[in-house]
């Protein structure tokens, strides 16, 4: 008998959660509704940033500083210039 009353207290319990978390308000005047949710509004601004000069411009270019020639495809390791 104690087990069924422990059952039935627990599935109580459990409708009276489900019920609480459940209910709805109220009133529906207590409820806000904020009708200013941009969605629609412009992804670009209205203005612009200055554009800024390349850091990096006068950088010289890249030029490889290898001296040596390059080693031949069929040329051994031990050959090759390191």
């Amino acid at each position: 008998m104690i087990p069924t009353l422990i059952v039935l207290g627990l599935l109580a319990l459990g409708v009276a959660i489900v019920a609480f978390a459940t209910r709805r308000p109220a009133t529906r005047q207590d409820v806000v509704v904020d009708n200013d949710v941009a969605w629609n509004d412009p992804i670009t601004p209205g203005t612009a940033a200055p554009a800024e000069a390349d850091p990096f411009a006068h950088a010289p270019a890249l030029t490889p500083t290898s001296d040596a020639e390059p080693a031949s495809a069929n040329a051994i390791p031990a050959e090759r210039a390191s």
